[in-house]
Protein backbone atom coordinates (compact mmCIF):
# COMPACT_ATOMS: atom_id res chain seq x y z
CA UNK A 1 0.00 0.00 0.00
CA UNK A 2 1.40 3.40 -0.97
CA UNK A 3 2.09 5.98 1.71
CA UNK A 4 -0.47 8.37 0.21
CA UNK A 5 -3.25 5.78 0.17
CA UNK A 6 -2.28 4.61 3.64
CA UNK A 7 -2.64 8.15 5.04
CA UNK A 8 -6.05 8.59 3.41
CA UNK A 9 -7.31 5.27 4.77
CA UNK A 10 -5.93 6.16 8.20
CA UNK A 11 -8.56 8.92 8.34
CA UNK A 12 -11.33 6.34 7.92
CA UNK A 13 -9.67 4.10 10.52
CA UNK A 14 -10.14 6.81 13.15
CA UNK A 15 -13.84 5.83 13.23
CA UNK A 16 -13.06 2.16 13.97
CA UNK A 17 -13.73 2.59 17.70
CA UNK A 18 -17.39 3.37 17.00
CA UNK A 19 -17.10 7.16 16.94
CA UNK A 20 -20.01 8.57 14.94
CA UNK A 21 -18.68 12.11 14.40
CA UNK A 22 -15.12 13.45 14.67
CA UNK A 23 -13.74 16.93 14.17
CA UNK A 24 -10.75 17.55 11.92
CA UNK A 25 -8.68 18.24 15.03
CA UNK A 26 -9.66 14.90 16.57
CA UNK A 27 -8.79 13.10 13.32
CA UNK A 28 -5.46 14.92 13.28
CA UNK A 29 -4.73 13.83 16.84
CA UNK A 30 -5.65 10.20 16.14
CA UNK A 31 -3.67 9.90 12.90
CA UNK A 32 -0.66 11.94 13.98
CA UNK A 33 -0.67 13.70 10.62
CA UNK A 34 -0.24 17.46 10.07
CA UNK A 35 -3.52 19.37 10.06
CA UNK A 36 -3.01 20.52 6.44
CA UNK A 37 -2.61 16.89 5.32
CA UNK A 38 -5.68 15.83 7.30
CA UNK A 39 -7.82 18.56 5.73
CA UNK A 40 -6.65 17.56 2.25
CA UNK A 41 -7.45 13.89 2.89
CA UNK A 42 -10.82 14.76 4.42
CA UNK A 43 -11.72 16.88 1.38
CA UNK A 44 -10.96 13.98 -0.98
CA UNK A 45 -12.97 11.54 1.14
CA UNK A 46 -15.95 13.91 1.25
CA UNK A 47 -15.83 14.30 -2.54
CA UNK A 48 -15.78 10.49 -2.87
CA UNK A 49 -18.77 10.09 -0.56
CA UNK A 50 -16.71 8.21 2.04
CA UNK A 51 -17.16 10.99 4.60
CA UNK A 52 -19.94 13.55 5.07
CA UNK A 53 -19.57 17.00 6.59
CA UNK A 54 -21.83 17.71 9.57
CA UNK A 55 -22.11 20.75 11.90
CA UNK A 56 -20.17 18.85 14.60
CA UNK A 57 -17.49 17.46 12.26
CA UNK A 58 -17.28 14.50 9.88
CA UNK A 59 -18.96 11.09 9.77
CA UNK A 60 -18.70 7.96 7.58
CA UNK A 61 -20.47 8.59 4.29
CA UNK A 62 -23.08 6.81 2.14
CA UNK A 63 -20.45 5.34 -0.20
CA UNK A 64 -19.40 3.03 2.64
CA UNK A 65 -23.00 1.81 3.00
CA UNK A 66 -23.10 1.20 -0.75
CA UNK A 67 -19.89 -0.83 -0.55
CA UNK A 68 -21.20 -2.80 2.41
CA UNK A 69 -24.27 -3.78 0.39
CA UNK A 70 -22.00 -4.89 -2.44
CA UNK A 71 -19.93 -7.00 -0.05
CA UNK A 72 -23.01 -8.53 1.61
CA UNK A 73 -24.31 -9.52 -1.83
CA UNK A 74 -21.05 -11.03 -3.07
CA UNK A 75 -19.03 -12.13 -0.03
CA UNK A 76 -18.01 -15.80 -0.60
CA UNK A 77 -17.53 -16.45 3.13
CA UNK A 78 -20.99 -15.20 4.02
CA UNK A 79 -22.58 -17.06 1.10
CA UNK A 80 -20.86 -20.30 2.09
CA UNK A 81 -21.97 -19.91 5.72
CA UNK A 82 -25.66 -19.02 5.49
CA UNK A 83 -27.00 -22.59 5.68
CA UNK A 84 -24.76 -23.54 8.60
CA UNK A 85 -25.67 -20.35 10.45
CA UNK A 86 -29.36 -21.19 10.10
CA UNK A 87 -28.88 -24.81 11.19
CA UNK A 88 -26.65 -24.03 14.19
CA UNK A 89 -28.96 -21.35 15.57
CA UNK A 90 -32.03 -23.52 15.01
CA UNK A 91 -30.44 -26.56 16.68
CA UNK A 92 -28.97 -24.80 19.71
CA UNK A 93 -30.97 -21.61 20.26
CA UNK A 94 -27.64 -19.87 20.85
CA UNK A 95 -26.19 -16.80 19.15
CA UNK A 96 -23.63 -17.04 16.37
CA UNK A 97 -20.70 -14.99 15.16
CA UNK A 98 -18.98 -15.31 11.77
CA UNK A 99 -15.62 -13.52 11.67
CA UNK A 100 -12.94 -13.02 9.03
CA UNK A 101 -9.20 -12.44 9.22
CA UNK A 102 -7.52 -9.62 7.32
CA UNK A 103 -3.92 -8.77 8.11
CA UNK A 104 -3.85 -8.49 11.89
CA UNK A 105 -7.54 -7.67 12.14
CA UNK A 106 -10.37 -10.05 12.89
CA UNK A 107 -13.60 -8.48 11.66
CA UNK A 108 -17.13 -9.70 12.28
CA UNK A 109 -18.93 -10.53 9.04
CA UNK A 110 -22.24 -11.58 10.60
CA UNK A 111 -23.84 -11.64 14.07
CA UNK A 112 -26.97 -13.77 14.48
CA UNK A 113 -28.73 -12.42 17.56
CA UNK A 114 -31.13 -14.42 19.71
CA UNK A 115 -33.96 -12.07 20.85
CA UNK A 116 -34.13 -13.97 24.16
CA UNK A 117 -30.73 -12.49 25.11
CA UNK A 118 -29.37 -9.00 25.55
CA UNK A 119 -27.85 -7.83 22.27
CA UNK A 120 -24.05 -7.69 22.37
CA UNK A 121 -21.85 -5.16 20.57
CA UNK A 122 -20.70 -7.76 18.05
CA UNK A 123 -22.37 -6.49 14.88
CA UNK A 124 -21.06 -6.60 11.35
CA UNK A 125 -17.83 -4.63 10.98
CA UNK A 126 -16.83 -4.89 14.65
CA UNK A 127 -13.10 -5.53 15.01
CA UNK A 128 -12.46 -8.15 17.69
CA UNK A 129 -9.63 -8.02 20.26
CA UNK A 130 -6.72 -9.91 18.72
CA UNK A 131 -5.68 -11.87 21.82
CA UNK A 132 -8.91 -12.15 23.81
CA UNK A 133 -11.83 -14.52 23.29
CA UNK A 134 -12.35 -17.79 21.47
CA UNK A 135 -13.17 -16.11 18.13
CA UNK A 136 -9.67 -14.67 17.77
CA UNK A 137 -7.63 -17.30 19.58
CA UNK A 138 -8.77 -20.13 17.34
CA UNK A 139 -7.64 -18.09 14.30
CA UNK A 140 -4.28 -17.17 15.83
CA UNK A 141 -3.58 -20.84 16.49
CA UNK A 142 -3.76 -21.60 12.76
CA UNK A 143 -1.38 -18.88 11.56
CA UNK A 144 2.05 -19.85 10.18
CA UNK A 145 4.80 -19.76 12.82
CA UNK A 146 6.64 -16.89 11.11
CA UNK A 147 3.48 -14.76 11.03
CA UNK A 148 2.66 -15.62 14.62
CA UNK A 149 6.17 -14.72 15.77
CA UNK A 150 5.93 -11.35 14.03
CA UNK A 151 2.64 -10.65 15.79
CA UNK A 152 4.10 -11.73 19.13
CA UNK A 153 7.13 -9.45 18.74
CA UNK A 154 4.93 -6.49 17.85
CA UNK A 155 2.53 -6.96 20.79
CA UNK A 156 4.58 -8.81 23.39
CA UNK A 157 3.98 -6.27 26.15
CA UNK A 158 0.18 -6.21 25.85
CA UNK A 159 -1.68 -7.75 28.82
CA UNK A 160 -4.07 -9.76 26.60
CA UNK A 161 -1.15 -11.45 24.84
CA UNK A 162 0.66 -12.12 28.12
CA UNK A 163 -2.47 -13.87 29.39
CA UNK A 164 -1.91 -16.47 26.67
CA UNK A 165 1.82 -16.85 27.29
CA UNK A 166 4.43 -14.87 29.23
CA UNK A 167 7.09 -15.42 26.55
CA UNK A 168 7.30 -16.68 22.97
CA UNK A 169 7.67 -20.34 23.93
CA UNK A 170 4.68 -20.31 26.27
CA UNK A 171 2.62 -18.32 23.77
CA UNK A 172 3.43 -20.70 20.91
CA UNK A 173 2.86 -23.77 23.09
CA UNK A 174 -0.56 -22.55 24.24
CA UNK A 175 -1.70 -21.91 20.67
CA UNK A 176 -0.29 -25.24 19.51
CA UNK A 177 -2.60 -26.93 22.02
CA UNK A 178 -5.53 -24.94 20.60
CA UNK A 179 -4.56 -25.98 17.08
CA UNK A 180 -4.39 -29.63 18.10
CA UNK A 181 -7.87 -29.54 19.60
CA UNK A 182 -9.35 -27.52 16.73
CA UNK A 183 -11.80 -25.64 18.92
CA UNK A 184 -11.70 -23.06 21.74
CA UNK A 185 -14.18 -22.48 24.56
CA UNK A 186 -13.75 -19.26 26.53
CA UNK A 187 -15.83 -17.75 29.33
CA UNK A 188 -16.23 -14.11 30.30
CA UNK A 189 -13.28 -12.85 28.26
CA UNK A 190 -15.35 -10.37 26.26
CA UNK A 191 -18.59 -10.15 28.22
CA UNK A 192 -19.31 -11.31 31.80
CA UNK A 193 -21.59 -14.31 31.87
CA UNK A 194 -21.07 -15.14 28.19
CA UNK A 195 -19.33 -18.23 26.80
CA UNK A 196 -17.96 -18.59 23.27
CA UNK A 197 -17.18 -21.84 21.41
CA UNK A 198 -15.19 -21.26 18.22
CA UNK A 199 -13.69 -23.31 15.38
CA UNK A 200 -11.50 -22.13 12.48
CA UNK A 201 -12.58 -21.80 8.86
CA UNK A 202 -10.04 -22.38 6.10
CA UNK A 203 -9.77 -21.17 2.54
CA UNK A 204 -8.09 -22.83 -0.41
CA UNK A 205 -4.61 -24.29 0.32
CA UNK A 206 -5.44 -24.67 4.00
CA UNK A 207 -5.01 -21.01 4.95
CA UNK A 208 -7.11 -19.89 7.89
CA UNK A 209 -9.62 -17.27 6.78
CA UNK A 210 -11.87 -16.82 9.81
CA UNK A 211 -13.87 -18.52 12.53
CA UNK A 212 -17.35 -19.55 13.54
CA UNK A 213 -18.42 -18.94 17.15
CA UNK A 214 -21.46 -20.05 19.11
CA UNK A 215 -22.25 -17.67 21.99
CA UNK A 216 -24.51 -18.15 24.97
CA UNK A 217 -25.00 -17.26 28.60
CA UNK A 218 -23.38 -19.46 31.22
CA UNK A 219 -26.75 -21.07 31.97
CA UNK A 220 -27.60 -21.71 28.32
CA UNK A 221 -24.20 -23.25 27.59
CA UNK A 222 -24.42 -25.43 30.73
CA UNK A 223 -27.56 -27.04 29.28
CA UNK A 224 -25.38 -28.74 26.63
CA UNK A 225 -22.55 -31.23 26.88
CA UNK A 226 -19.28 -29.46 26.09
CA UNK A 227 -18.22 -32.14 23.59
CA UNK A 228 -21.56 -31.79 21.78
CA UNK A 229 -21.16 -28.04 21.26
CA UNK A 230 -17.50 -28.36 20.27
CA UNK A 231 -18.26 -31.07 17.71
CA UNK A 232 -21.24 -29.11 16.38
CA UNK A 233 -19.10 -26.01 15.76
CA UNK A 234 -16.20 -28.01 14.28
CA UNK A 235 -18.52 -29.81 11.87
CA UNK A 236 -20.18 -26.57 10.74
CA UNK A 237 -16.82 -24.85 10.22
CA UNK A 238 -15.55 -27.85 8.23
CA UNK A 239 -18.61 -27.70 5.99
CA UNK A 240 -18.05 -23.98 5.35
CA UNK A 241 -14.41 -24.75 4.55
CA UNK A 242 -15.53 -27.37 2.03
CA UNK A 243 -17.92 -24.91 0.38
CA UNK A 244 -15.19 -22.27 0.17
CA UNK A 245 -12.81 -24.74 -1.46
CA UNK A 246 -15.40 -25.37 -4.16
CA UNK A 247 -15.48 -21.62 -4.81
CA UNK A 248 -11.68 -21.44 -4.97
CA UNK A 249 -11.46 -18.73 -2.29
CA UNK A 250 -7.95 -18.09 -1.04
CA UNK A 251 -7.01 -16.34 2.19
CA UNK A 252 -6.32 -12.58 2.18
CA UNK A 253 -2.65 -11.57 2.37
CA UNK A 254 -0.98 -11.14 5.75
CA UNK A 255 0.35 -7.65 6.43
CA UNK A 256 3.23 -6.47 8.53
Amino acid sequence: MTGRLSRVLAVLDTFADGSSVLSAEQICERTGSPIATVYRNIRELVEAGLLVRLPQGYAPGPRIIEWDYMVRSNDPLLAASREQIRLLVADTGLELLLSQLYGERIVNVHYEHNPANERLALGRGRVMPLFRGSTSRVILAELPTRTLRRIFDAHQHEPDLLAIGADWKQFARALAQVRKRGVVMSSGELYPGRVGVAAPIFAERGHVVGSLTLIGTDNRIAAFREDYLCQHVRTAAADITRRLSLQGLDAPPQTG
